[in-house]
């Protein structure tokens, strides 16, 4: 009977194990998502998690009630956090509803205990419509006219095609008991402006509006996901490891460009750019300079290279790294500024390859590699050590026959400044053996005689995989 309401409920990213942390706050939406939920999976896998923002004083203790006395019957497991939300918006110099956002989801997730874990919310085809609406009235992308996503991570929205009106049909038709949100009812709120008094209006004009606005957000969708798949590839040919070529990224469309840059973005830790920040990358791009972004990041174009680094100076470090045959690998060792050097020792498979042909394959497969066996035939008497560039560098490139000082080596590659601060260096008995950017010094190079061949890799966090 459950279908015949609720055809468009979707549960496809919810594993056949683990936690579904349904989030309830005791509303017709949430009321009607917990009992259909109970009647496709576990009840035992359910947890309820119901957040009193302490806003509403009596009538909050209500709701609060009321969803224990409801988890009570159903015989489910209810979980309850009580947090001042006016309290903790004025503490952090938020918006009430952002913050009571905010805090709702970190409560959900504090509920997750194992990778099949998801909390299930009861977002409708109505919450959709209203925020398409009120995104396009704070002006927004591509991205946002998408509307709520039906999954983000482990967060899943089962009811997100279903309308307000099916929900209320739904708790009807079961004799649902569920509480109103009384502020709900006003428009004091921007979406509430939207729900009580933009919605209505535009529903005269079209009485499936919610539907409609639904459909578009969906073939959207598409068209996102296939910019976003273009985007990585313009983003992994552009890559090179201090930055991105402004080369390549120029030979694409622009749109494509704004995606690729939105992608390294995130990547990097600048999770919600704005317009004007793409606008500036990309005019930064084309002129050179920096650009300040969130999340305490610079972007820097020079050489032909757009770079990005945290606002913080590059602290130099100096580790001694222990070496044997019995090394277990990978081998992954932390260094001071919260990067994470990765070692990984492979074997170099015979080859008949050599001359030109060698050439290529070495330069496709071995640019971050070493000899690993040249590497520990000199352990007995010399330290390997990791660090970063020292006054009177001096690097011999493999390959080229020459020594030149380190800075001249940085110069020549268009490394950014920041890159060479903190570029990672690799030293046995006082010689520059590897170079983070330019690879293996004359002599310890891979080459046709090599057998063991140890791979150097840094990692931008210390729990990065």
């Amino acid at each position: 009977m459950n279908e015949v309401f609720f055809a468009a409920g979707d549960l496809s990213g919810l594993p056949d194990r683990g936690l579904a942390v349904v989030g309830f706050s005791g509303g017709a939406d949430s009321t009607a998502l917990v009992h259909w939920l109970k009647g496709k999976i576990e009840p035992s896998r359910m947890v309820l998690a119901h957040l009193n923002h302490m806003l509403r004083g009596e009538e909050a203790e209500h709701d609060e009630a009321c969803v224990r006395e409801f988890s009570r019957k159903m015989g489910l497991r209810l979980v309850v956090s009580r947090q001042d939300i006016k309290a903790l918006a004025r503490e952090r110099g938020m918006g009430l509803e952002e913050c009571g956002r905010a805090a709702r989801y970190a409560f959900f997730q504090s509920l997750v205990t194992g990778e099949d874990d998801r909390i299930l919310t009861a977002h409708t085809a109505d919450d959709n419509a209203e925020t398409i609406l009120l995104n396009l009235c704070r002006g927004t992308g591509l991205s946002g006219l998408c509307g709520i996503p039906r999954q983000r991570g482990n967060i899943l929205r089962p009811l997100l095609s279903v309308s307000r009106e099916e929900i209320e049909a739904y708790c009807k038709h079961f004799d649902l008991p569920f509480v109103t949100d009384s502020t709900n009812l006003t428009a004091e709120f921007a979406r509430n402006k939207v729900r009580l008094e933009v919605l209505p209006v535009l529903k005269e004009l079209n009485p499936r509006v919610i539907q409609t606005i639904g459909q578009t957000a969906l073939l959207l969708e598409r068209d996102r996901q296939f910019l976003k798949t273009e985007g990585e590839k313009l983003l992994i040919a552009a890559q090179r490891e201090y930055g991105l070529s402004v080369a390549v990224l120029q030979d694409a469309e622009e749109a494509l460009q704004r995606t690729a840059l939105r992608l390294w973005l995130g990547k990097n830790g600048c999770t919600e750019p704005k317009k004007k920040h793409l606008d500036a990358l990309l005019l930064c791009s084309k002129q050179g300079g920096t650009v300040s972004l969130p999340g305490n990041l610079t972007a820097r174009c020079a050489q032909g290279v757009l770079s990005l680094s945290e606002n913080r100076e590059a602290q130099p470090f100096s580790l001694t790294v222990s070496l044997s045959e019995q090394s277990l690998f990978p081998k992954k060792i932390p260094l001071p500024d919260g990067r994470t050097l990765l070692l990984e020792e492979k074997p170099v498979e015979d080859t008949k390859n050599s001359g030109k042909e060698w050439k290529k394959v070495h330069n496709l497969l071995f640019q971050n590699a070493v000899d690993y066996d040249i590497i520990l035939a000199n352990l007995a008497v010399k330290e390997l050590i990791v660090r970063t560039r020292r006054e009177g560098d001096r690097f011999s490139p493999a390959g080229r026959k020459v020594t030149k000082s380190l800075k001249q080596v940085f110069q020549e590659r268009g490394m950014p400044p920041d890159f060479r601060r903190s570029a990672v260096l690799l030293e046995l008995g006082g010689e520059l053996i590897f170079c983070q950017g330019a690879g293996a010094a004359e002599g310890f190079q891979v080459t046709e005689k090599t057998r063991r061949a140890l791979f150097v890799t840094v990692l931008q966090g210390q729990n990065e995989e």
